[in-house]
């Protein structure tokens, strides 16, 4: 599968999500993402399809491939090479995770 192509389209529409502090990450879960992006972009709305997630908002920022952020500094930083994101919902064990907002640290 090819996200590259896709998935800067889908970067402007996280970067003017509003950004969550780290420390108010209290609506969901802290992951760190390989994927995120919007839920009716085409290589998001494919992987969602099979296994049976239906989302009523296209909108809705989905992270894939997720694992859950580490905390560094006394929980002042976090160790993440890809996306870190505050979700609010996981399934599939944090294979798909959704109502995603972008953290800040």
């Amino acid at each position: 599968m090819k996200f590259g192509l896709a998935f800067p389209a889908v970067f402007g529409l996280l970067a003017a999500a509003a950004s969550t502090p780290l420390s108010q990450c209290n609506t969901g879960s802290r992951k760190c993402c390989k994927n995120v992006g919007a839920a009716g972009t085409s290589p998001i709305s494919a992987l969602l399809k099979p296994l049976n997630i239906v989302l009523d908002d296209p909108t809705v920022i989905v992270g894939l491939g997720c694992t859950p952020l580490k905390l560094v500094g006394g929980g002042k930083g976090a160790d993440c090479a890809q996306h870190a994101v505050c979700c609010k919902e996981v399934k599939f064990n944090g294979v798909v995770n959704v109502g995603c907002t972008p953290i800040s640290f």
